[in-house]
Formats: C-alpha cells, sequence, structure tokens
C-alpha cells in the first residue's frame, strides 16, 4: 500500500500535475478578487459571483486531469504518453478514479462540516444616532434621520447583528464613552458621528469605534452636496463592513442601490415623516407623517424607503384606532415595497404585524419565516413569530420563539418585555415580573414598562410592589393602561369613586378603547344609584368591540367580553349568544370561561357561573382575585364556591 501511494505521489510529480494545481488556486484566487471589486460596476446579472465560484471548484478536477493527460514542452502542448523517458506510468483511468473520489468526498465533508459544526463568528455592531452639530434647532430630523438610514443599511447587509435602534436611541447625547456602550450592549463595534447640514451641503463624519479596547477602525469625513446623501450612506455601510472584514455579496450591493432617491425635497420629506413616526404615536403625529410621506413619493414615485415608511405608518395607525379601513391601506403599503424589494426582512416582519394585530395568524406566521430566511439575525422576527404562535394556542413553540430572540440578540430589549407579556397570559405572573423586572433595568423612565410590572406584581398578589411600580408609572408618564391598572385595584378593593376617577382619565387617553369603557361601566354598575350612566358606557363598549370584531370576527376574549356587557344591560338573548361564540373559539382561554362566569352570575344562573369558574380556575386564573371580585358576591354562600376558594388557597 504505501508503495503504491508513494508510486502515485512519484506519478503526480512528474507529471506536474501539483505544481499545476497550485497555479490554478492562485490564479483562482486573484480572479475572485478582481470580481469583488469590478462585478458590481459591470452590466452582468446579480448571481455572476455565484456562477463564477461555481465555475472555479468545477474546473479544479478538470485542471487537474488535463495536468495529468498532457504537459507543457518547447514543442507544445504535447500528451505525457508522447514524452521520452520517464517511470512507467499509472493508468489514466484510476487516476480519474481517485480525481473524483477525492473532490466529491472533500466537498461532501467541508458541506457536512459548515453545517453541523461549524458556526461563523458573530459579528455586532451598535449605530448610535449622529450628533447634529448644525446652527438650526430644527434639523435634529436630519441627524436622527440619517442615522436611521445607515442602521436600516447595515442590517440589510444580512452580515451583522445590528443592535435595534429603539435600544441605541437611549444613548443619545450619552456621556459614557464607546467601551462602555459597546459592553452593555455586547456590541463587537460601535459607529458614531456628527452631520452639519447647511443650505444644499451637507458634512458627515462617521467613525467606527473598537468595541473591546476603544481603536478606531476607521473613519471618514464627507463633504458632499445633499443630492449625494445616498451616496454617503452607502459608502459608510461598505466601510464598516470592510473593517469588520467582510466581503458583500453583488446582491447585495445592488439592493442598496435601489432603496434612495437622488432628489433633496423628497428626502427632506422623508426625513422629517420618519421623524413623526419615531414619536409616540397618536393621530396628529401619524397624519404629519403620513403628509409628508406622500410629499416625498408625489415627488419621487420610485422612493423605495418612503413605501416602507408608509408601511410602518399605516400599521400603527391600524394599531392605534383598529379601523377596518386602514388595514387594507397598511397591507396594500406594504405589499408595494416587497414588489420592489422582496427580500426586504424588515418590511415582512412589519406586515406580519398587521396580520397577527388583524388575526390573520396564518399569514403573520408565514410572513415571520420569510423574513427569517433573508435575516436570521433579527430578534423583533422571532418576536413576532412568539406572539403569532402564543395567538393560535402553540405555547412551547412560542416560549421557544421568545427565547430565541433574547439568545439571539441580547441587546434587543424588547424580548425580554415580549417574554414578560407571553408569561403574563400564561398566569405565569412571578416568571412574568422576573422578565418585565429585567425589562425596566435597561431601559430608562419607561411608564409602560412600569405598569406591566405593576400588573404581574398584582396578579402575584404582591400588592406593594404592585402599587410603588404603578405610582412610578405614572409619575413618569400618565397612560391609559397605568390608570386603567390602577382603577383595577381600587375596584377589587371595593373604592369604586376612585377606580371610576382612574377609569375616567384612561377613558380620556383612549376614548375607542371598549375595554376602559367596559371598566367603568363595571364601576359605575357597582357604585350604587348610577345605573343610567352605566348603561351609556356599557353601549358605548359595546359598539367599540363590535367595531374591533369586523377585522378579526374569531377573537373569542373580546366576544366573552361583549356578552358580559349584554348581560349588564339586561339583553340576555344577545349575551348568551355572543358567550357560546366566544367558548366555542377560545375553550383553552381562561379569561373567557372567567367572563362567562361573570355572565351567568349576572344572570342568576348559580351552576353555570361555578362551573366556569372552575374551569377558569384549572385553567390558573389567579384565585385570590375570586374573593374580591364584587361581580360574584352574588356567590359567596354558595358551598360550592367556598371550597373552590378554600381548596386552592391550601
Amino acid at each position: 500500500m504505501h508503495n503504491r501511494i508513494s508510486h502515485l505521489f512519484q506519478e503526480l510529480k512528474s507529471r506536474s500535475v501539483i505544481r499545476a494545481l497550485i497555479a490554478y488556486s492562485v490564479a483562482a484566487w486573484v480572479l475572485l478578487q478582481v470580481a469583488d471589486v469590478t462585478f458590481d460596476r459591470l452590466p452582468i446579472p446579480e448571481n455572476s459571483m455565484t456562477i463564477l465560484m461555481a465555475i472555479i471548484v468545477i474546473g479544479f478536477p478538470i485542471a487537474g486531469i488535463l495536468a495529468w493527460a498532457y504537459n507543457l514542452t518547447a514543442r507544445g502542448i504535447v500528451r505525457h504518453d508522447d514524452t521520452v523517458g520517464g517511470a512507467p506510468r499509472l493508468a489514466f483511468l484510476p487516476f480519474l478514479a481517485i480525481v473524483i473520489f477525492v473532490t466529491a468526498g472533500g466537498a461532501g465533508l467541508f458541506y457536512y462540516v459548515s453545517q453541523n459544526f461549524w458556526e461563523p463568528p458573530r459579528r455586532s455592531i451598535a449605530v448610535l444616532p449622529f450628533t447634529n452639530t448644525g446652527n438650526a434647532e430644527d434639523t435634529g430630523y436630519f441627524s436622527d434621520g440619517l442615522t436611521e438610514e445607515i442602521q436600516s443599511l447595515i442590517v440589510r447587509l444580512n452580515e451583522f447583528r445590528v443592535v435595534a435602534l429603539s435600544t441605541t436611541i437611549q444613548f443619545k447625547d450619552s456621556v459614557m464613552d464607546a467601551v462602555s456602550i459597546a459592553e452593555r450592549l455586547d456590541a463587537k463595534a460601535v459607529l458614531l458621528g456628527s452631520v452639519r447640514r447647511y443650505q444644499n451641503q451637507v458634512s458627515v463624519t462617521a467613525r467606527l469605534i473598537d468595541g473591546e479596547n476603544g481603536t478606531e477602525l476607521w473613519s471618514e469625513t464627507y463633504e458632499r452636496e445633499l443630492s449625494d446623501i445616498y451616496a454617503i450612506q452607502e459608502d459608510i455601510a461598505r466601510h464598516v463592513a470592510r473593517s469588520l472584514h467582510v466581503v458583500l455579496p453583488v446582491s447585495t450591493e445592488r439592493r442598496l442601490k435601489k432603496l434612495g432617491t437622488g432628489n433633496v425635497d423628497a428626502y427632506d420629506a422623508y426625513l422629517r415623516g420618519i421623524d413623526y413616526l419615531r414619536q409616540p404615536p397618536d393621530e396628529t403625529s401619524l397624519l404629519l407623517a403620513e403628509g409628508l410621506l406622500r410629499e416625498a413619493l408625489a415627488i419621487d414615485p420610485g422612493f423605495v424607503n418612503a413605501h416602507a415608511a408608509m408601511c410602518r405608518k399605516q400599521l400603527a395607525a391600524y394599531k392605534l384606532s383598529r379601523d377596518a379601513a386602514r388595514f387594507g391601506a397598511a397591507e396594500e403599503a406594504c405589499q408595494h415595497v416587497l414588489d420592489d424589494d422582496a427580500e426586504s426582512a424588515d418590511v415582512r416582519v412589519v406586515l406580519g404585524q398587521l396580520y397577527l394585530a388583524s388575526g390573520k395568524y396564518e399569514n403573520a406566521i408565514h410572513e415571520f419565516e420569510l423574513a427569517l430566511e433573508d435575516n436570521a439575525h433579527l430578534a423583533e422576527t422571532y418576536v413576532g413569530l412568539g406572539r403569532t404562535q402564543a395567538a393560535l394556542g402553540r405555547n412551547e413553540e412560542a416560549e421557544a420563539s421568545l427565547r430565541r430572540a433574547i439568545e439571539t440578540d441580547v441587546s434587543y430589549w424588547a424580548s425580554f418585555n415580549a417574554m414578560g407579556n407571553f408569561l403574563f397570559d400564561q398566569s405565569r405572573f412571578d416568571e412574568a415580573a422576573e422578565f418585565y423586572q429585567m425589562f425596566v433595568n435597561r431601559v430608562d423612565d419607561d411608564s409602560q414598562a412600569l405598569n406591566n410590572l405593576g400588573a404581574a406584581y398584582y396578579l402575584a398578589g404582591n400588592f406593594k410592589l404592585a402599587a410603588k411600580a404603578w405610582d412610578d408609572s405614572l409619575a413618569i408618564k400618565p397612560t391609559r393602561s397605568a390608570y386603567s391598572n390602577t382603577g383595577t385595584m381600587y375596584f377589587y378593593l371595593g373604592d369604586f369613586e376612585r377606580a371610576i376617577e382612574r377609569y375616567v382619565n384612561a377613558a380620556n387617553l383612549a376614548p375607542n378603547d371598549y375595554r376602559v369603557w367596559g371598566n367603568l361601566a363595571d364601576a359605575y354598575h357597582f357604585a350604587g344609584n348610577q345605573e343610567q350612566v352605566a348603561d351609556v358606557a356599557y353601549r358605548r363598549a359595546i359598539g367599540l368591540a363590535e367595531q374591533h370584531l369586523e377585522v378579526n370576527a374569531e377573537e373569542s376574549m373580546v366576544m366573552s367580553e361583549v356578552a358580559l356587557y349584554y348581560s349588564r344591560i339586561g339583553n340576555s338573548d344577545k349575551a348568551k349568544e355572543f358567550n357560546a361564540r366566544a367558548n366555542s373559539q377560545g375553550g383553552g382561554i381562561m379569561y373567557v370561561h372567567y367572563n362567562t362566569a361573570l355572565m351567568h352570575a349576572q344572570l342568576g344562573d348559580a351552576d353555570e357561573a361555578i362551573a366556569a369558574l372552575e374551569r377558569a380556575v384549572e385553567l390558573k386564573y389567579e384565585t385570590g382575585l375570586l374573593s374580591v371580585d364584587p361581580a360574584l358576591s352574588s356567590l359567596k354562600e354558595d358551598e360550592r364556591f367556598r371550597r373552590l376558594l378554600a381548596k386552592n388557597s391550601s
């Protein structure tokens, strides 16, 4: 065996096969380097680099076979068999078999190892808000918009874990150094800079900092016409990739070129529009955003990023109003972007969120899965997928997706809040409080985060910590949910006047929220001598809830609440109709059974009320709330109700 291997090696040397393959490899490497630099500037198909690499791989064994069969001599290229002298030759067919076996085996082994044992190092980068150094006070939108655009371009490279803008924006005007920020965000590099706009000129300075030692990896100052702003953004994205040793595919380079506009007025209107989208959504800010985005699109109808921003705006408008007419506008805006840029993972995420909000869950999962195919590094996609799976009752998958979001990008702090929401809905209130607390520890002065934390503490039975969290929330910013939650706390404590006060404040902030009106009606109902006011509030709640059901007719929680409202205004037929629909679709949801119990208690059917309560408790409804809910006062002398409380308290 040793002699055969030695014989083969000598044969390869004598035929110059090894030398030919080395020369081929060097030439192939040089060719790939030249192609990487030039292909994006040539009018050739996007998959040209892939085709070239395939040709080079296929050409490797061919080069070996040709080197075996032919030799370059003074007489030109001749067959080896025609050369004079030399040792006896190895047969050609065995050599061909060896070449095919080694090439196929090596390629297969490399593919198997790369898929199962080797994972390329995760590169991570945080794009901090660029500083506005201009004199005009109203140009802050320009520097913030430029930051968002550069961050979006780097995300679209699909080569990095990019810290979410919602996280990095909290470091605007921070005095922390780049290394400290990188450590907090778990980022290997930090991109920061400044921008100054004057007339139709723009000056942009960008610096890429090593997150571990603070050294500058790259920096550049651009003094250009404002119309060149997209070229500046693309150049920054390319230099970031090169400085972090990433070679961009030709297809990625070309995608970057399709997103912007060369029109200064369209770009300015677009930046002003997305500035409103960064604000907490309300009807005024969304209306102003839409007007500016329409202005940008009227100037440049092919402005892909403006269409993407319109998609986000329409989603925000739909979530805010739950207006069925806005759903179609949002879907159309998102699809328009995908027609121009089918690999836009971030737009697919927005479209998935739209389908999730409207109850089209299978459509939502489809969009989230397509987004993951385009970019597997977006934690937001896993969050959306997890929320959709939870809505479908696929709780194990949902929890796995949400944990994957945290593992994928620990700097996407919203993942902790999403996990808290999921655990809260599963009645795992102590665990939910832990994740809400993690979120609160990471964000600054977030009233909604504190409100969620208070709700988890409240349902876990820790009223002291709940009250503190809610008071802290209202001190930062009065919100509908904080007022509503504290109203519920006073409602269960029997202080209906204070509950009414809080619910009225909530209704003023969210006049189209049917649950707020339902809660307010409950407070009036049990306060005594205010039945007429309660009736008006219940009818308002019913009208808003039924509008909600026009968009998603299968939302069992809403149907169970409508059933309860109808029972409170004395319409037992409607109450039973909606309750039957709710239970047929939401039989595994504890709140549906609890609302069923409240409805039957209101209608005087103690047997059905007790049966529904038992089912709700089996599904982990918090039994501590049963004894304090005034709607169940008619059952407190029922021995079955007492046994239910005693059984679960033990």
